[in-house]
């Protein structure tokens, strides 16, 4: 059996949706105050015939718009110990690591300890220096596993539901 985000009900099915921005698993009642992710866009689409590769908006052909944040690589989680073991494996202090890369050591020690995130050039820089792959590609997950501990809260019980 597995918890309903939502409302908090065991239930054996969960499905995926996306309710107000946030990806949620939810039971079948539930279902009606999300967007199945596959759908959900930030964009608002005018419904338009679809022609090939193609849409036709008012009369002249314009090419489908995708969702830049789709398939936006998103940095690890562990990115600071990912350098950290790259750095000490090469057998490089923070600064001699900071020269090489013509960073500053201090901003290199925020990355190390979770204190600061890497932009995407300094990602690519460290990336090809270090030879480590400190993105992750947004892919959507198979699975969800939820544990049915009793004792946790659901976002259910905090929202009053009207009817």
């Amino acid at each position: 059996m597995q918890m309903c985000e939502l409302c908090g009900k065991l239930t054996d099915k969960l499905f995926k949706v996306m309710v107000e921005g946030s990806e949620m698993y939810v039971c079948k009642e539930c279902l009606k105050f999300g967007k199945s992710p596959k759908s959900y866009s930030r964009i608002k689409k005018k419904p338009v015939a679809k022609v090939n590769n193609e849409i036709k908006n008012k009369g002249r052909k314009v090419r489908k718009r995708r969702d830049v944040f789709d398939n936006l690589p998103t940095l690890r989680e562990d990115y600071g110990d990912v350098i950290r073991k790259a750095r000490e494996k090469l057998g490089l202090s923070i600064e001699e690591l900071a020269e090489k890369l013509k960073m500053k050591a201090t901003i290199l020690h925020k990355f190390e300890r979770y204190e600061l995130e890497p932009s995407d050039e300094e990602i690519k820089k460290l990336e090809k220096f270090l030879k480590i792959k400190l993105t992750d590609s947004s892919e959507e997950f198979d699975y969800f596993n939820i544990s049915t501990d009793n004792d946790s809260f659901t976002l259910g019980d905090f929202i009053k539901m009207k009817k």
